[in-house]
């Protein structure tokens, strides 16, 4: 499996844990890798920026691919660091939308919106609103949607993400109607 790192510039690149671990392809894919992306070995850590400050205070820079050896023998990619066009913001989406689209299947997805949110209790939530395609609720079930939502939980915990997921679905007509999310 591949690992997706955040990275941050400066000394200290990463603390902590991958955001998630997918099939190399999947990554592949997801994160827009080419070949010519691979910066260090599995031997050296990347960093970025100028090395001799910590500037995890500025956030997530850069998103990281990790590639096993086994993982990437079997796809024909080296293994080691691969650093990808798709900045964190972006990658978070990407990740939270694959988590979706397993069970709801990725033709159903048109797009995905976040923002915080604070849920009934007053504990900090992530307000998801999936935006379906307009013929996806006659394909859709109950069962889809609530395993949809265990795999978005999932995905959140995978990620060290503890906000609350208040997930919803709307076409983008049904957005429209309403004036957005």
């Amino acid at each position: 499996m591949a690992k997706i790192w955040p990275v941050y510039e400066g000394g200290r690149p990463t603390s902590g844990w991958p955001w998630a671990d997918l099939p190399l392809a999947d990554a592949i894919k997801l994160f827009q890798l080419e070949e010519k992306d691979l910066v260090s070995d599995l031997a050296n850590t990347p960093r970025f920026g100028t090395t001799d400050q910590d500037l995890t205070y500025a956030g997530f820079k850069h998103i990281v691919v990790e590639v096993e050896r086994n993982e990437g023998r079997q796809e024909k990619w080296r293994s080691g660091f691969y650093r990808s066009r798709v900045g964190p913001k972006e990658a978070f989406g990407k990740l939270l939308r694959h988590a979706l689209a397993t069970k709801l299947g990725s033709d159903n997805i048109v797009d995905l919106r976040w923002k915080p949110a604070v849920d009934s209790q007053g504990h900090e939530a992530i307000k998801i609103t999936v935006v379906i395609a307009p013929d996806a609720t006659k394909k859709l079930n109950n069962e889809a949607a609530l395993d949809a939502l265990v795999s978005l939980q999932d995905r959140l915990t995978e990620m060290r993400d503890d906000r609350v997921p208040i997930l919803e679905y709307a076409t983008e007509a049904e957005l429209k109607q309403v004036g957005g999310p």
